[in-house]
């Protein structure tokens, strides 16, 4: 298989491979493979009139039952998240990489002819199935959206990149060169044109230039969203459905109520980044800005609206004695998530009831470790030291075995460890805390550190718990995520 085209499959495979021999293929360039990311279907959509009548079927990227969204409507919130972010200057600096080789490639007459094309694109075909992808190149392309002649077009791009920088470099023209001089020869050839990018909303026109070309928004955008994973796009895509169809529930809501409460959640987060010691007194809206969000629109983000709705919808819809009731009928529920909880800490060793290649050792020999660590933790701070060297708990680890709060219904606690938990509870709380186990787990045991007791709330506080889960409710009724459709699914 040639040299071009396995750097193509690579960046196939995956968006974080370099550009070298054209990682481009992520995106489109030329005005061949342009037409090929505008060209937005519905045909997966089409299931309701509705849809057709509300935007041009062409137009159409997402819908959820009888709501639709736009790309237009997309590369609006493209702008605002991630446009300016590392996606976004990661993507105008392959369009721009693309452009010029495309250029270059013209005006120095380098052509392949149709037949070599299709020769190297069997190839990589070949070469995929060879290396375990039984749908071959299809499926790599099916997977990054890019069309058999798309690929063609970037097996050209990557046929010119090399075949310059070999020039550049003045050797012979079987002589090979590596990824880092084609990459160091692409990065020279945009400094001599002077290329510079433009922040967001680009209110002149244009996003890049650099000499004789330039990067408009709308072909940017174009291309970003061509690079974007489809689950991104999906995610950005079920907000944005799920932010129309909460507006549809309350259609007699007053716009400035709505940008009350809007700016309402974005003060709510700026005071909670200023009191996030992890923050380190940078105020949110420089956090947003180093993220490249763009932070004078941060109140369109469908994140802030759909919490500041959720939040209107929960006020206008309960009042204090159903927020009590709820409560009542659910306490279990409530106290068993937010009441009563121990500080726990865990040291954790895999094991099984046999020992084989995934299990080192068995629930028996599991059990001695532990016991022997036991002896040696007589102390928070000495048990804190164990599970940082000896824990096999990779997500604890670092912080010391820490689990935090936990009470009879923590999420992604095991059941054996909530189950003691109750248990300490049921205990005095100058009984409860300290060393407990070996504790027999599903996929090994381990040692647990109790410590303090969190005292069941005030109502002030349960309260806010109840609106919480009353606001999560609405969102899952107003808009089930199995209910959105994008034109991104399968790849």
């Amino acid at each position: 298989m040639s040299r071009i085209a396995l750097p193509l499959l690579d960046a196939l495979r995956s968006r974080s491979a370099p550009l070298a021999l054209v990682a481009l293929a992520l995106g489109a360039s030329g005005p061949e493979a342009a037409a090929g990311w505008t060209a937005w279907s519905i045909t997966p959509l089409a299931s309701s009139a509705v849809a057709a009548r509300a935007v041009p079927s062409e137009e159409i990227v997402a819908q959820a039952l009888d709501t639709v969204l736009s790309a237009e409507e997309l590369e609006e919130l493209l702008v605002i998240r991630r446009a300016g972010g590392e996606e976004g200057r990661a993507a105008l600096r392959h369009l721009a990489k693309s452009k010029l080789l495309d250029k270059l490639g013209r005006e120095s007459g380098l052509l392949l002819s149709d037949a070599d094309l299709e020769r190297r694109t069997s190839d990589a075909d070949a070469e995929a199935r060879k290396g375990g992808s039984p749908d071959g190149l299809a499926g790599h392309l099916k997977r990054a959206r890019l069309t058999r002649e798309q690929f063609k077009h970037f097996l050209w791009l990557a046929y010119v990149q090399e075949t310059l920088t070999r020039r550049a470099l003045g050797l012979d023209d079987k002589k090979p060169v590596t990824p880092d001089q084609q990459e160091i020869w692409i990065e020279e050839e945009l400094a001599q044109r002077g290329f510079q990018t433009f922040a967001p909303p680009w209110k002149a026109g244009l996003v890049a230039r650099g000499g004789d070309f330039t990067i408009a928004p709308q072909e940017f955008l174009d291309y970003l969203r061509g690079r974007l994973p489809a689950e991104t796009l999906r995610e950005d895509c079920y907000q944005l459905l799920l932010q129309k169809r909460m507006l549809a529930r309350m259609p007699d809501l007053a716009p400035e109520k709505l940008e009350k409460a809007v700016q309402e959640e974005v003060q709510r987060r700026r005071d909670e980044a200023r009191l996030d010691p992890n923050n380190k007194g940078v105020p949110l809206d420089q956090l947003l800005g180093a993220q490249g969000i763009l932070v004078e629109r941060i109140g369109d983000d469908p994140a802030v609206r759909i919490s500041a709705l959720s939040k209107l919808w929960v006020e206008r819809s309960y009042g204090a004695e159903d927020l009590k009731q709820m409560y009542e009928t659910e306490r279990e529920l409530f106290d068993g998530l937010f009441g009563p909880a121990q500080e726990v800490a865990l040291l954790f060793l895999r094991a099984a009831k046999y020992k084989n290649d995934l299990n080192p050792r068995t629930y028996e020999e599991a059990e001695k470790e532990l016991a022997a660590f036991a002896q040696r933790a007589r102390s928070r701070e000495e048990f804190r030291d164990l599970a940082k060297s000896r824990s096999e708990d990779a997500e604890t680890r670092t912080a010391g075995g820490e689990l935090g709060w936990v009470g009879p219904l923590t999420p992604k606690i095991p059941r054996e460890i909530r189950d003691e938990v109750v248990r300490r509870l049921a205990l005095p709380e100058a009984q409860a805390g300290g060393l407990v186990g070996p504790l027999r787990l599903a996929n090994g045991s381990c040692l647990l550190w109790v410590g303090r007791r969190r005292p069941k709330p005030s109502w002030d506080v349960m309260s806010a718990y109840v609106r919480a889960e009353l606001r999560r409710r609405f969102v899952e009724d107003v808009l089930p995520r199995a209910a959105v459709v994008t034109v991104f699914e399968g790849s």
